[in-house]
């Protein structure tokens, strides 16, 4: 039987019961792999990821946590303020995943912050060429303090993340000098922190789940003798790929490009190898040839291509992007010491209906590009919810006061566009468990096979008598099936489904051959039944597609309308649509009378066998 070879992963609890809870309905966290360009779950599902970045440092919170003590800056990097920390974080990944009022993040960028890294100057040896200042100054660096903090704050905040259904990506404490050298002490730098970081049991643990950016925003990569070979970028981040793997850590990392992240072409000559290997990008207003002033989507797409050739063979992630209209503030000067007219709170300054829709145009087309804003201010306004716990996309308030279209800025267009999102290219809602083969019978009603969240929270409970579903309204319970081949039901005639009690009306039956939820499955209306059997080599989608039964993916009940409850006897493959085929046994030779009724292995009527094997009577038997 083909079955018995095919693996199944099946949808059991591995986070505890308070993080079930917590966890929203499309956000269950499957651990992640790199396939071709795109991002994919255990299932098959192709996966884009939305969400913001932030940092736990109270300058950059706005002041909204600190020490229990504080009399200074420093007074806050202590366990007290950790804790401190972790209460206000835990209250912006409410707010950000609440989806109840439209926020659908699923991906949270988390910033490695020097404020908890750093000791006393002169800690970590920087050679001359690599100094900086602020963020870049990676002098007081110190490795204790690192590892400590991994334990009591860096990973309890990625923790808390993901209990909230939010992926996270580390990035490295503080930015790259301007200068840095293949073999030089920031390379040396980066190389500590990341052996650190994966020598953490729980990173590991969770590497599915937690990927890694090696650096943020390298400005000039150079040789070790100071030229700018194609190779230069590749020599400097393979040994530290290399130290990330040797210490175990499966997950994704992510590679970042120079000019602060917006130059990839040396990668499309001297690529990073190995497994699990994504880059990380930045998008800022007047990047890529695309502004206010210059806004055509082609050429948004092309100039990013050649920029970022990378795109087109891995996943890309965009970890830094915002945007704001005019507003009548005094500006700044950008990275690149170009002047940028105030805006209403973000770095960069543009909007929606110009720049925005050619960068979301340049994003769509390809189809594998993931992003985090640049802070989750440019998302939500913090403190509508800090105080009022009140989900209100960033800028909108002040926006509307000014007589300004709100949808101009990152904040509502990102509400909107992150929901459209999370309806398609998500992971899937069942929990993960490593796969295990299939038994014979692949439908069978238990809770080590059932799947109830396969879309929404979904309940089952089972007894040898039946399975009793309580289904949310637009939810789906049943079985998923590996993403390379499916499973393959093409020796059978039928799929034969018995409940207990007939269905109700807007009840449904799907089959599908992909594992993408979304697609158009064939559907069978269970209205007012109690039995049924659908022809597995006659199913068709309601668009006259066939769905091929030598690779299904899901099979499950749904329900379109109010909450259901279903009654589940039994579901089996079947030859006569009503014997139990998977129960069949295969004598070496049987005889049979002439009087009895053949079926060939497909379920049709033989009227004159010749020598073979036919099912008779529901058993497998063989005619000399």
């Amino acid at each position: 039987m083909k079955i018995k070879n095919i693996l199944f992963f099946c949808a059991l609890g591995v986070m505890s019961a308070t993080a079930q809870a917590q966890v929203v309905a499309y956000g269950n966290l499957q651990p992640l792999h790199v396939d071709g360009n795109q991002l994919k779950d255990p299932y098959g599902n192709t996966v884009v990821l939305h969400g913001v970045m932030d940092t736990p440092n109270t300058y950059f919170n706005g002041g909204r946590w600190q020490g229990s003590k504080a009399q200074g800056w420093w007074d806050d990097y202590n366990d007290t303020g950790a804790k401190n920390c972790l209460k206000y974080f835990e209250k912006l990944f409410t707010a950000i995943t609440d989806s109840t009022n439209g926020a659908y993040c699923n991906l949270f960028r988390l910033h490695l912050d020097p404020a908890w890294t750093n000791g006393s100057a002169g800690a970590w040896k920087v050679d001359s060429r690599e100094t900086g200042d602020g963020e870049a100054d990676f002098s007081k660096y110190t490795g204790t303090r690192l590892t400590k903090f991994m334990r009591t704050l860096y990973f309890r905040l990625a923790e808390q993340a993901m209990k909230h259904g939010l992926y996270v990506i580390m990035r490295p404490p503080g930015v790259c000098p301007g200068d840095i050298y293949v073999d030089g002490s920031y390379q040396k730098f980066l190389l500590d922190v990341w052996d650190r970081v994966t020598k953490n049991d729980s990173i590991l643990k969770y590497s599915g789940q937690i990927g890694i950016e090696l650096a943020n925003e390298p400005v000039r990569i150079h040789d070790a003798d100071g030229g700018d070979s194609d190779k230069r970028m590749h020599d400097f981040f393979q040994p530290i790929v290399d130290k990330i793997r040797e210490n175990g850590f499966k997950g994704i990392i992510w590679v970042p490009g120079g000019i602060w992240q917006q130059e990839y072409r040396p990668y499309a000559k001297y690529p990073i190898t190995g497994d699990q290997i994504g880059y990380a990008v930045h998008d800022y207003v007047g990047w890529y040839g695309t502004s206010d002033t210059s806004y055509d989507h082609q050429h948004a797409i092309d100039e990013f291509g050649k920029s970022v050739p990378v795109v087109r063979t891995n996943p890309v992630v965009i970890t830094e992007v915002d945007w704001s209209p005019k507003n009548a503030t005094s500006g700044h000067y950008n990275e690149s010491g170009t002047w940028v007219e105030g805006n209403y709170g973000t770095w960069a300054t543009g909007s929606t209906s110009k720049w925005g829709l050619a960068y979301k145009a340049m994003k769509d087309f390809y189809g594998n590009i993931s992003m985090t804003l640049s802070g989750t201010a440019c998302y939500i306004d913090i403190d509508d919810y800090v105080n009022k716990k009140k989900v209100t996309p960033a800028f909108k308030t002040a926006m509307e006061k000014n007589g300004v279209d709100p949808y101009e800025a990152s904040g509502v267009a990102c509400f909107e566009w992150y929901a459209d999102y999370a309806k398609v290219n998500y992971p899937s809602t069942g929990r993960y468990q490593p796969a295990q083969v299939v038994p014979d019978n692949p439908f069978e009603r238990s809770k080590e096979w059932f799947n109830p969240t396969i879309l929404y929270e979904n309940t089952a409970t089972h007894t040898s008598a039946m399975s009793t579903l309580k289904l949310k309204q637009g939810g789906c319970a049943g079985w998923r099936f590996t993403e390379e081949e499916g499973i393959d039901l093409s020796d059978y005639q039928y799929l034969v489904v018995r409940l207990v009690r007939k269905a109700s009306k807007g009840t449904f039956f799907r089959i599908y051959d992909t594992a993408n939820f979304w697609a158009e499955p064939f559907l069978y209306d269970m209205g007012l039944e109690k039995e049924f059997k659908i022809d597995l080599h006659n199913m068709v989608t309601a668009s006259g597609e066939r769905v091929d039964p030598a690779h299904i993916r899901i099979v499950g009940f749904s329900s379109a309308d109010a909450d259901q409850s279903l009654y589940v006897k039994e579901v089996f493959l079947s030859m006569d649509g009503e014997t139990d085929a998977t129960a069949i046994e295969t004598p070496a030779v049987s005889i049979v009378k002439a009087k009895d009724v053949y079926f060939d292995l497909s379920g049709r009527r033989v009227a004159h066998p010749t020598k073979g094997f036919y099912i008779v009577n529901g058993k497998k038997v063989f005619i000399q």
